[in-house]
């Protein structure tokens, strides 16, 4: 599979993913906005009362553009950003429009009216009323548990969306991410987990889900929170462990030559090169914090090589 069918698929998951947490997590709202929305598209960069609009209805209809502050219910705003962008995308694949763009064009409009028009209502012949008893509308009864597993895997799926942001923010900077592709991947993959535990009623394995997801965004973040400096620091260290393993294979040697006992020396030197190879190791995966504490680790154990002639 080429890189742009795994892109396309990996973006067609995140989304569905989206949609079926929409529809899981958040329940539909009847008192959704309605909206006249006029022949101009909407999308990234759009800012009219429109705009303003579609936030209220996508929030009321279970899309919610953010849990909190800015976007949020009763903290809508006129501005069109990527917060809105991924409610419009979640609310496309929900209800079918595609390709789900995030544009709020003809085809996301139609269905919209779709969805939202009442059926005409056919003239009835006047009945006398039957008295009823008013009966009271139960309200479904929420545990904790369950509760605590919504918040938390909707809290989570908020700092994905902000994390995957920056990460694509920072590719398009040029500064270094590491391995943070990676550790939101397994983000992804913990979410996943933690919705099919909700759907499944397991609350608790859904919370430890949305928890180690929220460990790897955090993971994501500390690599994107690394730059070049990283990469040059963790290089000069372990060409600077490199040359003092070299200074001190050749002064051991020398002892060793003039018949002092060198066995105690040379084989914490081994030590000292198991550590810059898994410094060059560290440095090969982009892990420049750990490959400088490696290096650090060598210089150490050269040090102590030394002190041991």
């Amino acid at each position: 599979m080429n890189t742009h069918a795994l892109k396309y698929t990996f973006e067609s998951s995140l989304i569905a993913f989206f949609a079926i947490a929409a529809f899981v997590l958040y329940a539909p709202n009847v008192n959704a906005a309605t909206c006249t929305f006029s022949s101009t598209n909407l999308e990234l960069g759009s800012v009219s009362e429109e705009v303003r609009c579609l936030q209220q209805y996508l929030n009321g209809a279970g899309f919610t553009v953010s849990t909190s502050g800015v976007g949020s219910a009763g903290s809508e705003t006129n501005q069109f950003q990527v917060k809105t962008l991924a409610a419009v995308q979640r609310w496309q694949a929900a209800n079918g429009v595609s390709p789900a763009t995030g544009t709020w064009g003809p085809l996301s409009r139609a269905k919209y009216l779709s969805l939202t028009a009442s059926a005409p209502v056919p003239p009835t012949t006047p009945t006398t009323p039957t008295p009823t008893t008013p009966t009271v509308p139960t309200t479904p009864v929420v545990s904790t548990e369950q509760r605590s597993a919504r918040t938390a895997i909707q809290d989570v799926r908020d700092e994905y969306e902000d994390a995957q942001e920056e990460y694509e923010d920072a590719k398009d900077d040029g500064k270094g991410v590491g391995k943070a592709k990676t550790y939101l991947s397994d983000a992804e993959t913990d979410l996943l987990k933690a919705l099919y535990a909700f759907i499944d009623e397991d609350y608790a394995e859904a919370r430890s889900y949305a928890e180690d997801a929220n460990d790897s965004i955090e993971d994501a973040y500390n690599e994107m929170g690394g730059s070049g400096d990283d990469k040059d620091d963790a290089k000069q260290a372990i060409e600077d462990a490199d040359e003092a393993y070299d200074d001190a294979k050749d002064e051991i040697n020398d002892a060793d030559d003039d018949g002092e006992d060198v066995d105690k020396a040379r084989d914490i030197l081994a030590e000292a090169k198991d550590a810059l190879k898994d410094a060059e190791d560290q440095y090969d995966d982009e892990d420049y914090n750990d490959a400088i504490e490696y290096a650090k680790d060598a210089e150490e154990l050269i040090k102590k090589a030394l002190k041991a002639l």
